[in-house]
C-alpha cells in the first residue's frame, strides 16, 4: 500500500513539473515578439534645397533616411512629409512651421536643414565690401531665430526628435575671395550647435568634413550635393540618431 502511495505521489510530482516547464518560456516568447512588434513612424522635414534634394532628383537625404529606417526591424512604415523649399533662409521657416503644425504633432522625427542661403544672403548683400563681423552678426540673428523656432516645435511636440543639419562650405570654389569661408563656416555650426543642446531629444549633426576636397559629391551647379552626397548626408545623420535609441518611442 505504502509503495503504491510513493509511486502515484512521484507521477504527480513529474506531471506538476512537465507543466510548469512548458508554460513558462511560452510566455517568454510572447513578450518578446510585443517587444519587437514594428510599428509605423511619422517624419517630417523642413528647410531649405537640401531638403529638398536639389541636385538629385530622388528626394535628396529624406529618401536616403526613408530607406534606412524602414530596414529597421522595429519599424513597420515610415510616412514622411517634405516641407523643403529652395532659398529658404532662416527668417521664413517660422511660417513653415506654422502653417505645417497638424502634420509636425504628429511627427516622431524632424530632420532640419537651414542656415545655407542666410550665408549667401551676406555674401550677395556685401559682395564688394565682406567682413569677418558681417557674418557673425547674421550667424546671431540666425541663432535667436534657430532657438524660437526649436521653441516653438517643442510646443507642437514635444517628443519627437529633432535632427538639425550642420552646414558645410561649397563656398571657397564659388567665392575664392573669401579665403575665412572655412572659419566661417565653423563659427556657424559652433553656434547652432550650443543652441540645440538646450533641448532635449535634439541632436546637432557636423557634415562639413564629408565634403572637405570632395567636389565629386556635388551637383553640376557645384554648391548642392549630387546623388552620392545626399546619401552620405543622410548616413551621418542615421549614425548620430542611432546613437540615442529612445527616438523611436515605446
Amino acid at each position: 500500500m505504502n509503495k503504491l502511495l510513493l509511486l502515484f505521489l512521484c507521477v504527480c510530482l513529474v506531471g506538476c513539473s512537465s507543466t510548469s516547464t512548458t508554460t513558462v518560456p511560452t510566455t517568454i516568447q510572447e513578450n518578446e515578439q510585443e517587444q519587437i512588434k514594428p510599428r509605423d513612424l511619422h517624419v517630417v522635414a523642413l528647410g531649405d534645397s537640401l531638403t529638398k534634394g536639389v541636385g538629385d532628383g530622388k528626394g535628396g537625404y529624406v529618401t536616403f533616411i526613408k530607406q534606412y529606417l524602414e530596414q529597421r526591424e522595429d519599424v513597420n512604415k515610415v510616412f514622411v512629409q517634405n516641407f523643403g523649399k529652395r532659398g529658404l533662409r532662416s527668417e521664413q521657416l517660422t511660417d513653415v512651421i506654422m502653417n505645417n503644425e497638424s502634420v509636425i504633432r504628429k511627427a516622431d522625427v524632424i530632420l532640419i536643414t537651414i542656415g545655407g542661403n542666410d550665408v549667401m544672403k551676406v555674401v550677395r548683400s556685401h559682395f564688394l565690401s565682406l567682413t569677418y563681423e558681417l557674418f557673425v552678426k547674421e550667424q546671431q540673428m540666425f541663432a535667436s531665430r534657430l532657438d524660437e523656432q526649436l521653441q516653438l516645435l517643442r510646443y507642437m511636440n514635444p517628443d519627437a526628435y529633432i535632427v538639425l543639419s550642420g552646414l558645410y562650405n561649397p563656398f571657397s570654389s564659388a567665392f575664392p575671395n573669401i579665403p575665412e569661408m572655412d572659419e566661417i563656416i565653423h563659427m556657424w555650426n559652433e553656434g547652432s550647435k550650443k543652441v540645440i543642446s538646450r533641448y532635449d531629444r535634439a541632436l546637432f549633426v557636423p557634415i562639413d568634413d564629408l565634403f572637405e576636397e570632395r567636389d565629386d559629391i556635388l551637383y553640376d551647379d557645384q554648391f548642392h550635393p549630387n546623388t552620392r552626397g545626399y546619401e552620405l548626408i543622410a548616413q551621418r545623420m542615421y549614425e548620430h540618431l542611432q546613437k540615442h535609441e529612445e527616438w523611436i518611442g515605446e
